[in-house]
């Protein structure tokens, strides 16, 4: 009988820990890192952008959720965004769409601007 109790005590503590496992994961933030682009005029190559805003918005109403502003080096960078579908705004004027995923970091691909 004392047996059969402690089966069942360790097998809810398993699908305890179980369960917690899966909701932390799916409640992970992440840090987010892209970089922007422009096309030099006079040479056709490209270069970093510095100094534009970056803004992370909500997809349905454009509500804004998050602003930054690129470096030097054109890079930008975001942190503890949760898992979700977003909009990436550039200067007020593009919205690209933008789908994070529940991992620790994410590298977003370059934006020609």
């Amino acid at each position: 009988m004392v047996n059969r109790h402690r089966n069942r005590i360790s097998y809810s503590v398993w699908l305890l820990l179980f369960i917690l496992t899966g909701i932390f994961q799916v409640s992970w933030a992440t840090e987010l890192r892209g970089r922007i682009d422009t096309r030099n005029p006079y040479t056709g190559y490209f270069q970093p952008l510095p100094g534009a805003q970056v803004t992370i918005v909500n997809p349905f109403n454009g509500a804004p959720l998050s602003t930054t502003y690129t470096g030097y080096d054109g890079f930008y960078y975001f942190s503890n965004v949760p898992p979700g579908q977003y909009g990436l705004v550039i200067n007020g004027m593009r919205n690209f769409p933008l789908g994070v995923p529940p991992m620790p970091a994410y590298d977003i691909p370059p934006i020609l601007f």
